[in-house]
């Protein structure tokens, strides 16, 4: 207990995210799948980590500096905090990646996904959320690496270092396999505990604007980053994030903004087919049938 409340105290940040991560999640997709997958992929994480720092698969080889075994938990040669922030990142990255790909429904500011079970499923939303994770990790590790110049402190060193601002590149390799296994994971443990038509346990459907609470997740925890970069004096780093976030930024608010993804009558009544009780919100309203695009003349 003495080394759990000083591990909070020593990582606050990290607890944040995850206390955020765990309400997000509840509050969509119900207390067994978020408990599950917070099991599962810390488990999945902490086994890849112990496996980079002995044999080097799949994150690269790299060494934890032991300053804090002291002062916070460590769990088989790995802190507890390193692995633990797997579950949040993953589970941020699969909101964005179900945002962009699901049509929109909008009442004034509240704002609702109209998801089915085969876009939640769909080989497409789990492969843009892996990357998503990495374009997270592109961010995160240089900054860790730099660890000691704020209040992370040193915790890990790559003995080769590393090409991409002193991380190699098997590093985002690695995490790119770590995210295609967590959130494939995710994928699967959401349709065999909730997918039948009952409200899981614990989700509050009611909740306006709930789709919104992950991705805002994943932009606090990118923001998070890149002002660290620029407060500890690394501003090549923080330029080169905010040159890789900013076109993606500006894509993203491109597809949300688009008239062709908005919900019409069609796709407001396959969602509450597939999740009826969300028909009793009162937030429906009947929704014209988007018009077919118009046919180029050929020559």
């Amino acid at each position: 207990m003495h080394l759990l409340i000083s591990t909070i105290e020593l990582r606050p940040y990290v607890f944040i995210f995850l206390a955020s991560f765990l309400f997000i999640s509840i509050v969509n997709f119900g207390v067994r799948t978020t408990l599950l997958f917070t099991v599962l992929t810390y488990a999945i994480a902490l086994v890849c980590e112990w496996s980079s720092v002995h044999n080097g698969f799949p994150f690269g080889l790299y060494h934890y500096i032991e300053k804090t075994r002291a002062r916070e938990i460590w769990v088989i040669g790995v802190p507890f905090m390193d692995s633990l922030s797997f579950t949040f990142l993953a589970f941020a990255s699969y909101t964005v990646a179900l945002l962009l790909s699901a049509p929109i429904y909008r009442r004034g500011a509240d704002l609702r996904l109209l998801d089915t079970w085969e876009l939640r499923r769909s080989p497409r939303v789990w492969l843009l959320a892996a990357l998503f994770m990495v374009m997270i990790d592109i961010v995160v590790d240089p900054l860790s690496v730099l660890g000691e110049r704020w209040f992370l402190g040193g915790i890990f060193r790559y003995d080769a270092g590393g090409s991409h601002f002193g991380v190699p590149i098997s590093n985002y390799l690695g995490w790119f396999f770590v995210a295609v296994v967590t959130i494939a994971a995710f994928q699967y443990l959401d349709a065999a505990l909730n997918r039948g038509g009952r409200k899981p346990l614990g989700a509050a459907p009611a909740m306006p604007s709930r789709a919104l609470l992950g991705p805002a997740l994943y932009a606090g925890i990118v923001c998070f980053g890149i002002t660290m970069l620029f407060r500890i004096g690394a501003a090549e780093i923080a330029w080169s994030s905010v040159f890789i976030f900013l076109p993606f930024t500006a894509l993203a608010i491109h597809i949300l903004t688009r008239a062709d993804v908005r919900a019409d009558s069609a796709a407001i009544a396959l969602h509450l087919a597939e999740f009826p009780y969300e028909r009793e919100l009162g937030v429906w309203e009947e929704a014209e049938p988007q018009p077919a695009p118009p046919r180029r003349r050929t020559a």
